[in-house]
Formats: C-alpha cells, structure tokens, sequence
C-alpha cells in the first residue's frame, strides 16, 4: 500500500458490535455499497469512498470486543470500469501482540462510479 490519501477516524460500538471508520473531512453522503455481508462501503457526493461499516466486527476480525476499540489500519480502495475492491490490513494488540487482519473484499460497481484509487490509514 502507498501513500495516504485520506486520514480517517473510527469509532466501535461494543453494545452493536459495529466498526465505523470515516474520513476525517466533511462530505455529503450519497449512495452505499455492500462489499460483503456486513461490510458497508459510503461513497460522497463526488464519487470518493468516505466511511465504511462492518457490522459484528469482533467476530468478523475474529478479535474480542475490547481489541476493536484501539487498532491501526491501512486501507486501498481501487475502483475500476466493473469493479470495487477494497484490500486492508488491521493491526489490533491481542495478548499484548500485534497481530495483523487482512481484509480483500471485490464486488460489481453497480452504481458506475468513475474509476479510481484511493489510499486510508486511521488517525
């Protein structure tokens, strides 16, 4: 993964067990993709992927609860002609370790948005 596009922040529900990470710049929302079940990927307005969602995060990163609540990640969103792929490492502390999560979600790009390619880490 390169250089960093976007900052974004993030924030763990523990009573939903939902992971949302956002940019840390305004924008206005306008349409959402499902990458994968559970996994929700916001684009604005211009066409930029904005905020994403994974619902029942501790068992999709196979993780505890209290791990979600502080992690780092790098994140790649390419968007091409026909598809949307989503490639990310989450580093979460289990047992005072590091351990990495890779992430690599492709789907149709339904929504046409224009290609493109875009670079996240958390801040």
């Amino acid at each position: 993964m390169s250089d960093v596009d976007f900052e974004m922040i993030s924030n763990y529900d523990a009573q939903a067990d939902a992971l949302f990470l956002k940019v840390k710049k305004p924008y206005s929302y306008k349409e959402s993709v499902e990458l994968a079940d559970n996994v929700i990927l916001d684009f604005s307005e211009d066409n930029i992927p904005v905020a994403l969602e994974i619902l029942d995060a501790s068992k999709y990163f196979h993780v505890k609860p209290f791990s979600l609540r502080n992690f780092n990640f790098e994140m790649t969103i390419d968007v091409k002609e026909d598809t949307i792929h989503l490639e990310a490492v989450f580093m979460f502390l289990i047992h005072q370790k590091k351990e990495n999560r890779p992430v690599d979600l492709l789907t149709l790009n339904d929504m046409k948005i224009p290609s493109m390619q875009t670079n996240y880490a958390v801040v």
